[in-house]
């Protein structure tokens, strides 16, 4: 992270967002998969390089008291901006240093995580290399380190579009000014070739989608960014091994399944790869990938990537599925279920449908696989029985729904405080009353950033333990009345009194029972 980057942030601090893939509790839930035994998450000390304001380490902090956190960063203003946090939230647990990795040595100390999210592309070679001498020398001796970075051959493609955009508003000083004629740029590209049709216009019109939907600040360092040096994931893993470190896998563990594949396609791509890395390699050459987060550790550990049934005992267990629409269920015999995603998921093993059904009710709760076995086994379900024993059928489908789906089911090392209804005095976290008070997304206790409306909003930051709905209704009608907030129907203002106030007390439970299965309650 050199000089020009530091001033760039500081002039134009970057969304500082939580990033699910880099959370401690994937990385050991994916360790603890592969056969290797990561330090618990409960009592860890976790280093997160290129830390911007906190938002992807300090959640971290809050939902984990009993673990050490260690940010550094480059720029002044986003470190200030994360103390600040810290310090209202109470913290003693996290600790944010403005500072360039290039300093981090022994003295530094050992780490059980070690996080670098949305740096090592940006970043000129020698930094990178520092980057993985840190994942080496400062990683305990079980640590898992977690790197993201631009993926070739997928980023060559958008790497077209930043040639153009720094062409184009390269030179020009002023940042706002810079990223937008940037925008009218790739609008006018769009425009131009939308009469030819074809991939590449294709390709222009998604990037022009995508940056509709981004802020400036996305646009400037994800982009326009002085360094930006995407790499193949065999260049990478060559790297990453000269400092003695191997491939443990992807914290997006789907995209490791060549089963996404039609069984012809995996068959030849089984034949091509000789080990792990070739395999990956070779999926995205398939795939077009962009972008990866790989999880490393000390090359002596040997993964097993060979997933076992009986590995789930002692994994807590969740599920956000919802009984299937109609149109989708499945064949007689098996019941189906759809992920948020419209995914269908389906058995017809006794024991699994059981326990769907059970984790459908459970959410946003995790059970662990020991209750959730015998809670399927004791409740009557139809279907196939299967010649396996429960416990081998049950763990064998949730794998499967984990690595093939992986909203359908999600694995953790850790248990969560989260209430599936809200209760008569609804609570939610310090941060997310925090964030509530200074923007419209809040970090939920499964390390995912929730949007958040006007309403909704003014809601969340009432939601300290101490209002019962009577209050929180007035208290939102009291916001209405003064002009604070508007309650329309139709798109038309609704002046009755009463009338308003019954669609405020609808909307309030509403947003409570969104609010509990979004994991932003506690108990």
């Amino acid at each position: 992270m050199d000089s020009a980057p530091a001033n760039s942030y500081d002039e134009t601090p970057y969304t500082s967002n939580p990033y699910a893939q880099s959370h401690p509790d994937r990385l050991a839930t994916l360790a603890t998969l592969f056969g290797l035994r990561p330090p618990r998450v409960g009592r860890c000390r976790v280093l997160e390089i290129g830390c911007a304001s906190g938002g992807n380490l300090i959640p971290m902090a809050v939902a984990l008291p009993g673990s050490t956190f260690l940010g550094i960063d480059l720029s002044e203003r986003q470190i200030a901006n994360g103390k600040g946090t810290i310090t209202a939230l109470g913290l003693s647990n996290i600790e944010l240093q403005c500072g360039d990795v290039l300093t981090v040595g022994p003295e530094s100390g050992e780490f059980d995580y070690i996080i670098c999210h949305g740096v090592f592309s940006w970043v000129p070679p020698a930094v990178q290399e520092k980057i993985l001498s840190v994942c080496k020398h400062n990683l305990g001796p079980d640590g898992v380190a977690y790197v993201s970075y631009n993926t070739l051959p997928g980023w060559r493609m958008r790497g077209i579009v930043r040639d153009m955009m720094l062409y184009h508003a390269g030179d020009i000083a002023d940042p706002m000014r810079r990223a937008a004629e940037s925008r009218a740029l790739l609008a006018f590209f769009s425009r131009a070739t939308g009469t030819e049709g074809g991939p590449y216009t294709t390709f222009l019109q998604s990037e022009l989608e995508l940056l509709q939907t981004q802020e400036d600040s996305y646009l400037l360092h994800d982009h326009l960014e002085a360094h930006n040096n995407p790499l193949y994931f065999h260049q990478f893993m060559d790297r990453a091994a000269a400092h003695g470190l191997g491939y443990l896998g992807d914290s997006i563990i789907g995209t490791m399944v060549p089963g996404r594949f039609s069984p012809e396609v995996e068959g030849v791509l089984q034949r091509l790869s000789a080990g792990v890395v070739r395999l990956e390699q070779y999926m995205d050459f398939a795939r077009n990938r962009m972008f990866r987060h790989t999880l490393l550790c000390h090359d002596q550990h040997a993964p097993r990537f060979d997933l076992r049934p009986e590995i789930l005992r002692g994994f807590h267990v969740a599920s956000p599925i919802r009984p299937a629409a109609a149109a989708r269920e499945a064949r007689p015999g098996f019941e189906a279920f759809d992920t948020p995603e419209g995914v269908t998921i389906s058995s017809r093993i006794p024991v699994v449908r059981s326990a769907l059904n059970i984790l459908l009710e459970a959410w946003p709760r995790r059970l662990t696989f020991e209750n959730l076995l015998s809670a399927a086994r004791a409740r009557p379900s139809d279907g196939i029985a299967d010649d396996e024993p429960d416990e081998v059928a049950l763990g064998r489908a949730l794998l499967q729904f984990h690595t093939g789906t992986a909203s359908a089911v999600e694995l953790s090392t850790i248990p969560l405080d989260v209430v599936a209804r809200p209760g008569s005095r609804p609570q939610a976290t310090p941060l997310a009353l925090h964030q509530a008070g200074r923007g419209f997304s809040a970090t939920n206790l499964r390390h995912e950033a929730v949007g958040i409306t006007a309403f909704t909003r003014e809601v969340l930051r009432r939601l300290d333990g101490t209002r019962d709905r009577v209050t929180l209704a007035a208290e939102l009608n009291g916001i209405i009345a003064q002009g604070g907030l508007k309650v329309q129907r139709e798109g038309h203002a609704v002046s009755d009194p009463v009338e308003r106030a019954r669609i405020v007390q609808e909307g309030l439970e509403c947003v409570l029972g969104e609010f509990a299965r979004c994991s932003l309650l506690v108990a």
